[in-house]
């Protein structure tokens, strides 16, 4: 869903930039400078409109491609003022806006100049709120450009990550190695009860919380489970709703892993495990060495789960249990068979519903609550039936029907009277 890129804007490949600028007058953004300084003519047409009075705060401005220029720029005020505060809910009307532009047009791809921070919302915040936003649309491609344009490789971290469980409850343990230049670090560690699946994630975590500032990292990992929860925008999606719904798991590590994916420029690449990766297959070893350690420490998270999940058994389990509210008495089989209802409906005392042979005519007791039973005419019949009742009987009280067989009419026949 999203990537980062160092190319230069007029050879990205891209259907549309978005680029922050200002309402009113005052010194252009950064973003506005680097793409007056790829496209010139974007210049008189921001000024075009700016003189008839067209920006406006949360409206975005399309200016479509031209012969010079094959991508599309979005001009997306982001403030009125270069001093004035950014507001998240102005912010969370920008992104929308975006969106719904980019999906009008049909765009399959956007790219992204970093948007200008001062007051209100940070750097990390602006790219929660776009991530948000666009994870409602997976299928959309969303090119992050830095600040920075070196595109040298030395200067990013290189993380391999892998993790394991012996069961699922049972001991397990991660590996982590990290690579910048010429520097290199490992990290392992084991527990007692966790999952494959939180091990495969806490590595990740573990070697993302070990930088010390912002980079840019590639983060290599062999699990499916961590791969393409982000890059498919599902961590986004559970993340905007707080988490909710039943497949939302090892909520305590994933809220870790955005908080470091949110700092860092992070491309979560997927390569196939035990396929002669050397570094994967180091971090294979740690993880089994970490495992079979004597001393294991706790997976909090993992026993919270746990811990949960029994209280809601228990929950429904006592649910079940208990009466329902206004249920009707279970027959008593000690009663005595030839008990009766009494005239208002009520059995008598000692006898049951059940002991009260099948009703026959109105009058009669319901066999459930002894009330007195009322004939019913139906309204309609189904049609082409062989055959059909004429009448039945109804309780009034707890509103079941029988059905008599001295009502029952074949095809044809008329009913006889009860």
């Amino acid at each position: 869903m999203l990537r980062f890129s160092s190319t230069a804007l007029t050879q990205l490949p891209t259907d549309a930039l978005v680029v922050d600028i200002h309402c009113i007058a005052g010194e252009p953004t950064e973003a506005m400078r680097r793409c007056w300084a790829a496209f010139a003519d974007v210049v008189p047409a921001y000024e075009q409109l700016f003189d008839s009075g067209d920006i406006r705060p949360g409206e975005v401005l399309v200016l479509p491609p031209t012969t010079e220029r094959s991508t599309a720029v979005f001009l997306a005020p982001s403030r009125v003022h270069p001093n004035s505060e950014l507001r998240t809910r102005d912010f969370k009307t920008l992104s929308k806006a975006i969106l719904d532009e980019t999906l009008r047009r049909g765009l399959h791809s956007l790219a992204f100049l970093p948007f200008e921070v001062g007051r209100g919302m940070d750097a990390t915040e602006i790219r929660r709120e776009l991530l948000y936003s666009f994870a409602r649309s997976p299928e959309l491609e969303l090119i992050y450009l830095p600040p920075n344009n070196d595109s040298d490789p030395t200067g990013r971290v290189s993380i391999f990550t892998d993790g394991g469980a012996e069961r699922e409850g049972g001991k397990g343990g991660y590996g982590v190695v990290l690579r910048f230049g010429d520097h290199h670090k490992e990290l392992s560690g084991g527990f007692q009860q966790t999952t494959v699946e939180r091990m495969e994630l806490m590595a990740a975590v573990v070697g993302l919380e070990a930088l010390k500032r912002p980079c840019r990292v590639r983060l290599h990992s062999d699990s499916r489970y961590l791969v393409d929860t982000v890059n498919t925008g599902l961590l986004f999606r559970r993340a905007s709703t707080k988490w909710k719904g039943k497949r939302s798991r090892a909520v305590d590590l994933w809220e870790r892993f955005l908080d470091q994916y949110l700092k860092h420029d992070i491309e979560v690449i997927w390569i196939k495990g035990h396929s002669g990766i050397q570094d994967n297959h180091r971090c294979d070893q740690l993880a089994g060495e970490a495992r079979q350690a004597t001393s294991l420490a706790v997976d909090d998270g993992f026993r919270s789960q746990v811990n949960q999940r029994k209280s809601k058994a228990v929950a429904a389990t006592a649910r079940a249990a208990a009466p329902k509210p206004n249920a009707a008495p279970k027959p008593n089989a000690t009663a005595p068979s030839n008990a009766t209802a009494t005239p208002n409906g009520t059995l008598r005392p000692g006898a049951t519903a059940t002991s009260v042979g099948k009703p026959k005519q109105s009058g009669d007791p319901c066999r459930a609550c002894g009330h007195p039973l009322e004939k019913r005419i139906p309204k309609k019949h189904k049609a082409n039936a062989a055959y059909h009742f004429a009448w039945y009987l109804f309780c009034t009280n707890c509103k079941r029907f029988y059905h008599v067989e001295e009502a029952k009419v074949a095809a044809g026949e008329s009913p006889r009277t009860p």
